[in-house]
């Protein structure tokens, strides 16, 4: 779906997500919702730019209900994740400059 991230069910997100040592992105993602187009391309660069210090995973909210323990109804939504705690969330198609802000965030560089 989205290109280098990893899948992650609602049985494994907390041992991949919450407790992972890196911090994380996680897309919330219907695979039908065409917003996926509008955010993949962003999305991607900076999997690109950061995969090696942030992780990267997508959630399919058909076959997952994670996203309603986070309030999450609209999709795309991106959460961001360190130390079992999320730091931001855009539930709406976030520009670039936002995506980068939040990551860095993360990776404490703001």
């Amino acid at each position: 779906m989205f290109e280098g991230f990893k899948e992650v069910t609602d049985k494994d997100f907390y041992k991949a997500v919450m407790m992972n040592p890196k911090p994380s992105v996680v897309v919330f993602t219907d695979p039908s919702n065409p917003a996926n187009e509008q955010i993949k391309p962003i999305l991607e660069k900076f999997q690109k730019l950061y995969g090696d210090k942030v992780d990267f995973f997508y959630l399919d909210v058909t076959k997952n209900t994670s996203f309603e323990d986070f309030g999450i109804f609209n999709f795309p939504a991106i959460l961001y994740f360190r130390d079992t705690m999320e730091l931001d969330r855009h539930d709406f198609i976030p520009t670039e400059e936002m995506v980068e802000q939040a990551i860095k965030r993360l990776l404490r560089m703001v």
